[in-house]
């Protein structure tokens, strides 16, 4: 595929550096993710989807449009899904997804269930964010631009600390270098 692509662009072996200023990338990340059972790393997974798909909204669909209007070209307006606000639901401060969830793991005798709690009470009557539905544990849904995603909360505070392994702080307590 990539020597064809080369191909199709007139790119060679040989090729003069002005050609070879002429390139694709590609970016393979992980795919928006929903599963029967979804955690922490799948927030984060479509949370880095998110943050994708808003780059993508703002510099194809915004940004060109404001460019054709400026330059005198007439350009209906683009429909499209705007996903700003999942985006501030998952990482506004202090409210957000993620700030509540660092915000907990400082809290001592913190846990999933108190975590569970103030989300739910930080994004009442947020149609975005509301609790998972009882017959799939304990969680809460949140409304991506790709789907509901249903995320059980056991175990999202202990991934979420980031203690040192007791081996290391070991280690640099015995060091003699500063």
């Amino acid at each position: 595929l990539i020597s064809r692509v080369n191909e199709m662009m007139g790119l060679h072996a040989s090729a003069s550096s002005a050609d070879a200023k002429r390139k694709i990338g590609l970016l393979d990340i992980f795919g928006f993710e929903a599963f029967t059972r979804n955690s922490l790393e799948q927030l984060l997974i479509n949370f880095a989807n998110e943050k994708l798909q808003q780059f993508f909204n703002v510099y194809i669909f915004r940004l060109e449009e404001q460019e054709c209007r400026a330059e005198g070209v007439e350009c209906p307006s683009l429909a499209f899904a705007d996903n700003n606000a999942v985006v501030a639901l998952i990482e506004a401060k202090p409210k957000g997804l993620l700030s509540l969830i660092n915000e907990e793991v400082l809290v001592p005798n913190s846990s999933d269930a108190n975590l569970l709690q103030k989300m739910l009470q930080a994004h009442k009557g947020n149609s975005g964010c509301k609790a998972m539905p009882r017959s799939y544990g304990e969680g809460f849904t949140v409304a991506h631009f790709a789907g509901d995603v249903s995320y059980d909360i056991e175990g999202f505070v202990d991934k979420s600390r980031d203690a040192l392994p007791s081996e290391l702080s070991v280690l640099m307590a015995a060091s003699s270098m500063p």
